[in-house]
């Protein structure tokens, strides 16, 4: 009977731990990596909990389950930049006889828009290609589904190389339909993603030089042999890599 007994409370402490946790909010400026670290889980145990696919589009006011916190905490977030204030000029004005202030309007040419476009930031070579060999799928729609990179071909075991230089977010295997993933932050807001990886060299938060080894090739599943399938994101938006490389 004390068997059973110790049994059963062995139960409910494993369904305890499986199922504590806290919900974190995203806030600005937040990166699963960080809250990840933050709380002591890792991100990729997160993404997995929260069904996340891509680490790189959580959202703000998104809310995350973190397995196994015990409390919520304040993840660090980079700080915006404050834009400068414009002062604003008055209008010249003019005495009249009857001492009355009349406004002198401006001249509608004079007025300049301030509207600006946001466009996708574009320079050639400042990416090196992870690996060398045939690209087995460009950028874009096949057959109906969108390919949010590129698949370049590699005997499997090939050395993949980082693009540029660039922090490490993310290096695991609990996204679908990437396999073994790494993601590197870059400056001006640019990612890269090299998946499908035999195995990864590298770990979330490693710091890493343009050309080094931080990868194995593996085997990418839609066309049954060796490769690296690879991404370029502004943000949260992918972007056709042949804008950045060489």
């Amino acid at each position: 009977m004390r068997g059973i007994v110790l049994l059963l409370l062995t139960f409910v402490t494993l369904s305890a731990c499986a199922t504590s946790g806290v919900h974190h909010v995203v806030q600005k400026g937040q990166t699963l990596y960080r809250i990840g670290k933050t709380y002591g889980v890792p991100a990729d145990k997160i993404a997995v909990y929260n069904h996340i696919k891509d680490p790189t589009q959580i959202k703000v006011g998104q809310s995350l389950w973190i397995p196994g916190a015990q409390r919520t905490r304040t993840v660090p977030v980079v700080p915006s930049k404050t834009k400068p204030t414009s002062t604003v000029k008055k209008s010249p004005t003019v005495a009249t006889a009857k001492n009355k202030t009349v406004v002198k309007k401006s001249s509608p040419k004079a007025v300049t828009s301030t509207k600006t476009t946001v466009k996708t930031v574009a320079k050639k070579g400042i990416f090196d290609w992870p690996v060398r060999g045939k690209i087995l799928r460009s950028f874009g729609v096949h057959n109906g589904a969108q390919s949010k990179g590129i698949v370049i071909a590699a005997p499997e075991g090939s050395a993949v190389l980082s693009a540029a230089a660039g922090q490490v977010i993310y290096s695991g295997s609990g996204i679908q339909g990437y396999g073994h993933l790494l993601i590197v932050k870059h400056s001006d807001n640019l990612y890269t993603v090299y998946g499908h990886n035999r195995s990864n060299l590298v770990a979330a938060g490693a710091f890493v030089n343009k050309g080094q080894k931080i990868a194995l090739s593996g085997q990418v599943p839609a066309f049954s042999q060796g490769g690296v399938h690879f991404e370029v994101r502004q943000g949260n938006q992918a972007v056709d890599p042949a804008f950045f490389l060489p």
